[in-house]
């Protein structure tokens, strides 16, 4: 799968990125505001991505590459949440070399555009770390509205933390884009 950008291609992972997604999974700072996976757990996960590739879906996780030469930057995924609402949950991952450069906010408006185009979605959500106000800010500059705080859901660092959800309705996404 491939959907390109201005300036990015989202793609699926292949064996040859394997370091690039370790190196992002193991950064202090990608799970500044969440657990992160065990060292064992990641090649387990990306094992099991590359054999999901061929099959329906239900969970895509996909690179974040520049176009200029396609090498990782980032990963995006989104997971069907709720079928019967078309409920469709979002996460990303940039490498810190890489923020505040639009990447970002390029990666979820193409993840979300394909939601509602090809996978039919009504709702997209994404549950961001309250603490973390990079992604509250790329949330707003998508257009994602603020439903609430949902209060000590996980456990970062040793603490409790509170994560604040995001949505965009099919509707919303269809009236921003005849603006």
């Amino acid at each position: 799968m491939e959907i390109k950008g201005e300036r990015i291609i989202l793609r699926d992972f292949n064996e040859k990125d394997f370091g690039f997604y370790n190196d992002l999974e193991t950064n202090s700072l990608t799970y500044q505001y969440s657990k992160a996976p065990e060292t064992t757990e990641i090649q387990k996960h990306y094992q099991m991505l590359l054999s999901s590739i061929n099959k329906f879906r239900e969970r895509y996780e996909l690179a974040i590459c520049t176009r200029n030469n396609e090498k990782p930057i980032g990963r995006i995924s989104i997971k069907l949440n709720w079928a019967e609402i078309r409920e469709w949950e979002i996460g990303y991952a940039l490498h810190p070399n890489h923020w505040k450069q639009g990447f970002g906010v390029e990666a979820v408006n193409l993840i979300i555009e394909y939601a509602f185009n090809a996978l039919n979605a009504h709702r997209i959500v994404a549950y961001i770390n309250t603490d973390n106000l990079m992604s509250e800010k790329l949330m707003n500059r998508v257009g994602m509205v603020k439903d609430g705080t949902l209060r000590e859901v996980r456990i970062c660092n040793g603490k409790w933390c509170d994560e604040s959800i995001y949505s965009m309705l099919e509707r919303e996404w269809n009236e921003r884009r005849i603006v």
